[in-house]
């Protein structure tokens, strides 16, 4: 007789961004949770600044809509000079676009929206 696997628990994703203490801040996403999320501040690679506090902006349970959340937000924010992602993530699927939120992107030259 086979042995039962015990049942997985269903990954849930989050999109933070973390504040630091001189206003700047990350963009990032995760599955982490508990002691693991409370400790993790992205794959950044800011060392020598200090972190004021995480904040969860999404969640959800599937991993390429939490991806495109986190890109849609990086892309919201890329002219602040207080942003400090640079690299965005892009690879998204677009059928996994429909559970987000609804948003509307207008660029600033009319031309661009159609």
């Amino acid at each position: 007789m086979p042995t039962k696997r015990p049942k997985l628990t269903e990954k849930v994703y989050k999109v933070y961004v973390t504040h630091y203490t001189d206003g700047s801040f990350y963009i990032g996403f995760t599955s982490k949770d508990g002691a693991a999320l409370e400790s993790y501040f992205g794959s950044n690679t800011i060392k020598d600044k200090l972190v004021d506090h995480k904040e969860i902006v999404f969640t959800c349970k599937s991993k390429a809509t939490a991806k495109l959340f986190e890109l849609l937000l990086q892309l919201s924010t890329m002219d602040s000079p207080k942003c400090v992602n640079d690299m965005f993530n892009v690879r998204v699927r677009a059928s996994h676009m429909r559970g987000l939120p609804k948003f509307k992107i207008r660029f600033e030259e009319d031309k661009y929206n159609k």
